[in-house]
């Protein structure tokens, strides 16, 4: 039960320092009372088992989930604003109801903030095992595959980090 909150001190700690990139005294001192102050209040909510912070593949898979998430994002930027500047660009807005094959809450969490800040799509609600997202342009000749493509990109690997 301690472990919990020994792991979590020490993983803030070091997120302290590299946010700060400083090791001065002071640096340091305050990184270890924000660690431990945010490990007694949060410690409770952090993994009930280490042993998912020991496979090693999780952490490997955050990089390229990064890089396609930004890839993602880039481009639907790219999307967005040439529809709002080109009126000829169809918009064709739907609200689609997906099944989700994450489990955890963590992970739905991070689903539906990584769809919400990616331009053109918003998580309405998730609701049992679906999913409700409002997109700004959806293919009507098939809406349930065009949305489900791009989820499912996103699911492979959020189930990997965190389920």
């Amino acid at each position: 039960m301690r472990k919990r909150y020994i792991v979590l001190f020490f993983i803030a700690w070091i997120f302290w320092l590299l946010l700060t990139w400083s090791v001065n005294v002071a640096s340091v001192i305050t990184g270890i009372v924000v660690a431990l102050i945010t490990s007694l209040l949060f410690g409770h909510y952090f993994y009930t088992s280490i042993y998912k912070l020991r496979q090693f593949r999780r952490f490997f898979t955050v990089i390229p989930f990064l890089a396609f998430f930004t890839w993602q994002t880039i481009k639907a930027n790219f999307d967005v604003a040439w529809r709002v500047l080109h009126y000829k660009v169809p918009i064709q807005p739907a609200i689609i109801r997906i099944p989700l094959k994450v489990q955890t809450d963590l992970a739905r969490a991070v689903l539906s903030c990584a769809l919400t800040m990616t331009p053109g799509t918003i998580v309405i609600d998730i609701q049992d095992d679906c999913m409700y997202v409002h997109w700004i342009y959806v293919d009507r000749n098939d809406p349930d595959t065009y949305a489900l493509e791009r989820i499912r990109k996103y699911e492979r690997y959020i189930q990997t980090i965190f389920d």
